[in-house]
Parts: structure tokens; sequence; C-alpha cells
């Protein structure tokens, strides 16, 4: 079936990877794009809020300059309207009581000056002016906004913003630029009499404050101001060409004073324009973060694929037959646990192989036996038989008989149908082979069993003690006298069987041979026994056979132990014997 996986599907290392960094990047980009959708708004607001507050200090900075200069002309004119009070008899004094009281007058109009005051002056339709002797008369008549009232002022006129040319000083057009702009107020003279009749009241206020608020709106913000008057005359507009566009962002601020329109445009682009370079460090920082998460998940991935491929290349050295081959393990992780468990695995397969060959080497032994005994077995049978025939017909029932029972041991020996029979039927070849021994040695030798009738039904190698009986006449008894006994219990699942006699006994050296595995062995050095152990464990597992314990001169002892088997269960199944 098609897999539609975008994922590989025969590298762990591409997979960790993938995985990683799709752990590592989604989680970036979600909070990034948070991040930066959060701070660009922030940073939006408190850039409208931070032109609205500028546009507002200009706007408050206009109208409180516009409010003193309307304040002072009109407080001017309320004193000189009153004539009472202002004494000024001719524009050039001539006495020294006239120099006291144009003194006096222009006191009262420099007491009318703050710190953002540049100049107060009453200027006479001649050019004479009373206030501070800082300004030249001929060059303020030549100024051309002052040209550009009208001969009969009847209202107050806003001058907007000049650069005062009519100051002493004012040398060239080179101080033109580093001189401070001025912000001006033309007020007629109310008082219809004397010197000062259609005269004009000049307040010039410095500009220098509100230059520095169109500063930072216009270099800082890249904003364009404009301020008019209420019949459209432009009072201050940005240098520069601006193209104005619907998106710009716009506050407009009116002067109460004197109906002035503030005008703050400011281009979207360019308040979006920290949104932007907030945008260019998010990708930068993401992709920043990417390459190293790139590189962490390869080096961290690639430390446990190594493992993982170390471990592969042993599992498929341990394949091809190299049993020897062990996993490296450094680390107690998961991967070191299961270095741990394959390197356990395989020693468990070294001893099985081991078990498993040596089980197939005997299997092998014992099929080689059978095959040799089932040699022509009918022949040895039917000669046999007629000897036994031509011995009774003789007369001789002695030969007659042994060679009965060498036929029933036979029998017994060569049936090779049934590999585990029953204690009983194996029991029954041994009587027969003590017939024999009886027949030749004579009633020298007693026989006792026990448990038997109990435990009979109890299944037992094939050809297993009637090898150990003959041994016992061969080896231990001196012409057969002595005693055999045997018993057989059962407990917790297991059989007993105890074979003694009181023969000869073996030598240590002999016995501790007996059952040795490695021993090279022969017929002539105890094979049988060995056999009868090893039909045991093939049968029965290696933990089953038999035990020997010899005294020399007082006898032997073998037990064999076995799990408890039964050919056919009956209603005594269950019961302990013996």
């Amino acid at each position: 079936m098609k897999s539609w996986s975008l994922f590989p599907r025969r590298s762990i290392h591409a997979k960790l990877l993938a995985f990683m960094l799709i752990a590592a990047i989604i989680p970036l980009i979600t909070l990034g794009s948070m991040a930066y959708w959060k701070s660009s708004m922030v940073v939006r607001e408190q850039f409208s809020k931070s032109g609205e507050y500028i546009a507002t200090q200009l706007q408050i900075q206009i109208d409180n300059y516009l409010s003193q200069m309307r304040y002072m002309a009109y407080d001017i004119n309320t004193y000189v309207s009153d004539p009472t009070l202002v004494v000024i008899r001719e524009e050039q004094p001539k006495t020294y009581t006239g120099f006291l009281e144009q003194k006096n007058f222009e006191r009262y109009l420099g007491a009318h000056r703050n710190l953002d005051t540049k100049g107060i002056f009453i200027v006479t339709p001649s050019g004479y002016f009373f206030g501070e002797n800082v300004i030249n008369g001929q060059d303020l008549m030549r100024e051309s906004w002052w040209k550009a009232l009208p001969a009969k002022l009847d209202e107050e006129r806003w001058i907007g913003f000049y650069t005062p040319r009519h100051y002493v000083g004012f040398q060239d057009e080179a101080e033109l630029r580093n001189q401070e702009k001025v912000l001006g107020l033309v007020v007629p003279v109310l008082s219809g009499y004397g010197v000062l009749k259609d005269s004009r009241i000049l307040i010039e206020m410095k500009a220098g404050k509100l230059f520095q608020l169109f500063s930072q709106l216009e270099e800082d913000m890249s904003a364009h101001v404009t301020i008019t008057a209420k019949n459209g005359e432009l009072i201050y507009q940005t240098a520069g060409t601006f193209v104005q566009k619907e998106s710009d962002v716009v506050w407009n601020k009116p002067l109460e004073s004197n109906n002035w329109m503030i005008q703050v445009r400011l281009p979207y682009e360019q308040m979006n324009r920290s949104a932007e370079v907030i945008q260019s460090f998010f990708i930068a920082a993401l992709i920043l973060s990417a390459v190293l998460a790139l590189l962490l998940a390869y080096l961290f991935s690639r430390r446990i694929t190594g493992k993982i491929k170390r471990l592969q290349e042993t599992m498929r050295l341990v394949g091809t037959g190299e049993l020897q081959t062990r996993a490296e393990v450094d680390t107690e992780d998961e991967l070191g646990r299961l270095g741990v468990s394959f390197n356990q695995m395989v020693r468990r397969i070294q001893t099985l192989i081991a078990e498993v060959s040596r089980t197939e080497q005997l299997k092998k032994e014992a099929e080689l036996r059978a095959v040799h005994y089932q040699i022509n077995p009918h022949l040895l049978f039917n000669t046999l038989n007629s000897i036994q025939w031509k011995a009774r017909l003789s007369g001789a029932n002695e030969i007659g008989n042994m060679l009965y029972h060498l036929i029933k041991v036979l029998e017994g020996n060569l049936d090779i149908t049934q590999e585990l029979v029953p204690l009983d039927k194996e029991l029954q070849t041994v009587e027969h082979f003590l017939q024999i021994q009886e027949l030749r040695y004579g009633p020298v030798f007693q026989y006792e069993q026990t448990g038997v009738e109990a435990c009979g039904r109890y299944l037992i190698p094939r050809m297993t003690l009637q090898p150990l009986l003959e041994n016992i006449f061969f080896h231990a008894f001196e012409d057969g006298h002595g005693t055999i006994r045997i018993s057989v219990s059962e407990k917790e699942g297991l059989v007993t069987l105890l074979l003694q006699d009181d023969g000869a006994g073996i030598v240590p050296e002999r016995l501790a041979k007996l059952l040795d595995p490695d021993l090279e062995r022969s017929s002539k050095r105890g094979l049988g026994v060995y056999n009868v152990d090893q039909k045991f464990k093939l049968h029965f597992r290696m933990e089953h056979g038999m035990k020997i314990s010899s005294v020399r001169g007082e006898g032997t002892t073998i037990q064999i132990t076995w799990p408890k088997r039964e050919e056919l269960p009956d209603e005594h199944q269950g019961n302990d014997c013996g």
C-alpha cells in the first residue's frame, strides 16, 4: 500500500530531524508572529500617540504665544487710549522732561516682555518707534510684510513667521539661516490724537520653541506641517515637495486665538516603517533560529541514530554468525538498556546453540546405535528360538530357559517403536535379565523392589535399567553374591528411582569420570552408565538424570530423577507413591 506520509520511511535520522524542526519552528513562527503583530500594533499606537502629542503641543504653544501677543496688544492699547496716563508730546524728545516721559513709556512697554518675547514696539507713521533701541526703523519700513500692510490699518494683522532683518546687528543674507525666526503681530493703536495717532503696535515672539516642535515632526517623523489662516493664507509650510495621499495620517488642530488651522500630515508608510524594521528583525531571528534548530536537531538526532546504527551493525554481525560480537554500552538510557538486553540475548543464544549442538550430536549417536541394533534382529531372534527349542528337545532345559529370558531381554531392548515405556515394562525386562543371572550364578543374590506398584505407570526411557544391573553383576558382585534394591517414589511432580547394591563399590577416580560429558569414551570405559544418563537428559531436560554415590567395599547407590509423565492417565494419577 502506497504511503502518503511526508516523512521519509527508511531513515530514523531524517524522521528525527524533521520532527525536531517542526517542533521547533511551528512554535517559533506562531509566537514570533504574535509578538510581531502585537509589537507592530503597539509601535503604531505609540507612533500615532507621539505624533498626536507633538501636534497638540504645537497647537498649545502657538495658541499660548498668540494669546500672549493679543493680551499685550490689548493691554498696551488700553493704556495708550487713556490720555491721562500717557503723555508723549513729541516723537523726538527735545527736553529732559520729554526724555523722561519717553523712557517711562518705553519702560511700560518693556514691562510686558517675557523670556519668549523678542520685542515690543510702537511704530509711528513716520517710522519712529518706541521701545528697546534694538531695531532700525528704516530697515523695518523696508520689510516686505510691513510694506504689505495697508496705510490705514484698522484691525490686527498676524504676520506669521519671518526672520527679523530690522534688528540692529543683522548684516547680510548669510546670517539669515542662523537668525532665529519670530512670530509677529501688528495691531493699530487706538489712540486718535497726539504723536501716537495712526501708530502701530509691533509684537514679536521668539519662534525657536515652535520650530523645535516643527523639527520633531518634520525630521524625526517625516511629517508635513501646514499652518493656514482663516482666509486660506499660508502661514507656515514644511519645506520641500510633499505628495498628499488618502492613506496619510492627518491631525488637524484649530487655534482658538486667531482661527488658524494646523495640519500635520504623516505618510502611512512612515508610521509603518518601525513595524517594517520589527518585521525585518523577526524574519532574521526566524531564519537564525531555524538554522540553530536545524543544527541542534542534526547533532542530537545524529547522536541518537549513531548509537542505533552501531547497534544495527552489531545485530547484523550476530546475524551472520559472529556471536562473539557485543553491543557497545556507554549510557544508561533506553538505548543503553537495549544494548545490555541484546548482549544478554546473544549470550543465551550462544548457550542454547551449544546445548542444541550437543543434543543433536547425542541424537545422531543414538540414531546410529538404533540403526545398528536394527540390523537383522529377526535373524537373531529366529536363531535363538531355534537354539532354545533344540536345547529343550535335547533335555537341556536350563539352557532353554536362559535362551527364553535372553530373547525377552533382547525384545525389550530392540523394540524401538517406543522411546518411553512404563516403568512396569522396563522392570519386566530387568526381571528377565535377573533370571538369566540366577541361572548363571544360582540363587546367590537377592533382589528387592518397593514402590513399583504405585509408580509403575510413569514413563521411563527404554533400555535404561538393564545396563545398570548388568554393570552390577560384571563389576560389583563377585560370583553373583550380593543384594540389589530398587525403590521408586514420587514427590512434587518428580519420580525418583534408587538402585542400590552392596557390592565392591567404585573407586573415586572412576566414579568422577562416569558422568563427565567431556571425557572421551569407549564401550569399555563406562559408556553404558553415561548413555543411560544422557537418555534421561535428552527426554526430560538437562537438569534431570543420574547421581551416583559409592563407597569402596560397601556398595553403590544410583539415584535417577525425572519428571512424572504417564502414557495414559488413570484414576490413581496424583497419588504419592513409595
